[in-house]
């Protein structure tokens, strides 16, 4: 996942257009020949709504990115120049830079619930080949669909700002794929993707003003995944720049965690992230079995946090 901190640092890369890959003739198929035209009308349809509102959500969060660092330079102007005219520049830009923000949220809103609509569906359908005596769940084409479309949900709903939400789904993701060597591709995204949103959540928590030990709990679960997928990169001899990107992001999470509170307030969003998180509280999860990577001892606490503000 791409984090996009500052001038370039990312987090990961985005498969954006993986679940697009969607074979939307296998939806028709399991419904049966009498309604095979209609149910691939359908996931035609919906197919082509969600992948244009997660392009239009995408254009959205690039233009918010830019209009936050437009900002940032207008409040250091004004740090600089102690002027009212300055004072009001940065105001203006403040002003720009949230509006921004909402809209790229509300894009990334609607993209999940595009998502969520051909989940629908595909569920639908994976129930049906299930009553018919189709492959079980976990091995048809169907249900590797099925989580190709959740995992691009997911990825919607952290960009929302829903972060608690995106990692609930990007667990149940996990949970559905780990087991399964058939889908080790998507258990790599599917980690990726959850260690970039357990950092967004920890950035959140700890710039809102929350105490270490709820934040930490966060950072702690995004620097297992990473760690996982650098070392796993090296020792499978896969690409080297995969292992570098996830060794990168393992830095990033641990800069989060060392710098000054005020070092980290002076630095730009990761560009991929909300401005704001859902009004809410991290869902309590002291029951629910960790989601570290294998062979890892961090066991998860039930910190809350409360609504999350701008500017984290």
């Amino acid at each position: 996942m791409a984090l996009g901190i500052g001038s370039g640092i990312g987090i990961g890369r985005i498969g954006w257009a993986i679940w697009a890959l969607v074979p939307v003739g296998v939806v028709a198929y399991h419904f049966g020949p009498g309604q095979q035209a209609a149910v691939l009308d359908s996931a035609a349809s919906l197919q082509r709504d969600a992948m244009t509102a997660e392009a239009s959500a995408k254009s959205a969060q690039d233009a918010a990115y830019q209009a936050h660092l437009a900002a940032i330079d207008a409040r250091r102007a004004a740090f600089v120049a102690q002027s009212p005219a300055a004072d009001e520049a940065a105001k203006n830009a403040t002003n720009v830079e949230q509006a921004a923000y909402a809209k790229a949220a509300e894009s990334w809103a609607s993209a999940a619930d595009a998502f969520t609509r051909m989940e629908t569906l595909l569920t639908e359908a994976e129930t049906k080949a299930a009553a018919s005596g189709s492959p079980a769940l976990g091995t048809s084409d169907l249900n590797d669909e099925l989580l190709e479309v959740r995992l691009a949900k997911s990825r919607a709903l952290v960009r929302s700002g829903d972060v608690w939400g995106g990692i609930t789904e990007l667990e149940s993701v996990l949970e559905a794929v780990e087991e399964n060597p058939d889908l080790d591709s998507t258990e790599l995204r599917t980690r990726e993707e959850l260690g970039t949103a357990y950092y967004f959540g920890a950035r959140l928590l700890r710039l809102s003003g929350k105490p270490a030990d709820e934040w930490r709990i966060e950072s702690g679960q995004a620097r297992q995944q990473f760690r996982y997928l650098a070392e796993r990169a090296r020792a499978e001899g896969g690409a080297a720049d995969a292992a570098d990107l996830h060794q990168k992001n393992l830095e990033l999470v641990l800069n989060l965690e060392q710098l000054d509170l005020n070092e980290l307030k002076a630095k730009p969003l990761p560009k991929n992230s909300p401005c704001q998180g859902k009004e809410g509280n991290r869902p309590c999860n002291g029951n629910k079995k960790s989601k570290r990577p294998p062979q890892k001892k961090d066991a998860r606490g039930a910190g809350g946090a409360s609504e999350i503000p701008w500017g984290w």
